[in-house]
């Protein structure tokens, strides 16, 4: 049976986009009402009862140009690293098979994806096998203004959102001129137009002694659905504390429980049920992104970052 967006889904995505709207619109983007409202959402999330994948994030580069301060993906630590594109085109092409394409929200990132050469490539096929899906380049945008002309026909000709966090030291006018000049959708993300970027911490635990459903019942990060090489995992942390690991030269394991083979399932609720639970992997993360630690600032590549 093929796989239609619940109601509660929708309802939730109703609500969601318009409280960012209003904490965009209200300059309280970075105020206790946002902490309250990302709380509020997680839980909510938690409880809905999906009948297919709410959000995918597809990460076409590992590394990144910025050194951002405990970085959820550690994409500072990680060295140059693309996706196979092929590879990645028969995994959208498989989920697209199970949910009938209905996935509301598909975000390209990364690391940072204006790195990788092919990502017009990677929006063509996202939005081959996922016609109606709302799909966003989530980036930094420290590279939007060097972008050749094909890139942005490409993001209008396959209707892609370019969803820039709005980091210091970057001339945003200049970028909405550009993307308005080409009739480009430009959506800054994580409600951060009218409000600095500021930094958190993303806390981790090397002994493994946290509580497995605690820690997934409070991770914001629990809900960030992750594709790579025909696994799905619940959030980004399966497929790079790689990069933590062989930086710090630290062992956090990561086992197939930790994510699902896409290849073996029937059905998308299988899928669904299994993203919904708690994973092994979730007694190593103390807390993710939770604790707001001021303004943006660099990291030193330190592993207090993630540990303290």
């Amino acid at each position: 049976m093929k796989s239609k967006v619940s109601f509660g889904q929708k309802i939730f995505l109703f609500l969601e986009r318009t409280a960012y709207k209003f904490l965009n619109a209200s300059g309280l983007g970075n105020s206790p009402v946002r902490i309250f409202f990302s709380r509020a959402k997680t839980f909510l999330k938690k409880r809905i009862k999906p009948t297919t994948l709410t959000y995918l994030d597809i990460c076409v580069a590992e590394h990144c140009n910025f050194s951002c301060y405990s970085c959820s993906r550690f994409s500072l630590l990680a060295e140059p690293e693309f996706p196979d594109l092929a590879i990645t085109e028969n995994d959208l092409k498989r989920l697209s098979e199970l949910s009938n394409g209905n996935i509301p929200v598909i975000n390209i990132n990364g690391g940072e994806p204006l790195l990788n050469q092919e990502l017009n490539e990677y929006f063509c096929i996202t939005r081959k096998h996922f016609p109606c899906s709302h799909i966003r380049l989530i980036t930094n945008g420290l590279l939007l203004l060097s972008q050749k002309e094909d890139f942005w026909e490409s993001v209008k000709n396959n209707n892609i959102s370019i969803s820039p966090t709005k980091y210091p030291g970057i001339d945003w006018d200049k970028i909405e001129e550009k993307a308005n000049a080409f009739g480009c959708k430009l959506d800054y993300y994580d409600v951060t137009k009218g409000n600095k970027k500021l930094s958190r911490k993303f806390s981790l635990d090397v002994t493994g002694s946290q509580n497995s459903t605690i820690s997934f019942n409070q991770c914001p990060m629990a809900v960030c659905t992750t594709l790579k090489n025909g696994r799905l995992a619940m959030c980004p942390l399966v497929f790079s504390v790689n990069h933590f690991n062989k930086y710090f030269n630290q062992n956090i394991p990561v086992t197939d429980f930790d994510s699902f083979d896409i290849y073996k399932a029937k059905t998308i609720q299988e899928i669904v049920d299994f993203l919904n639970k708690p994973i092994p992997l979730c007694a190593y993360c103390k807390s993710m992104g939770r604790e707001i630690v001021g303004e943006w600032r660099k990291s030193e590549k330190k592993i207090t970052e993630w540990t303290e």
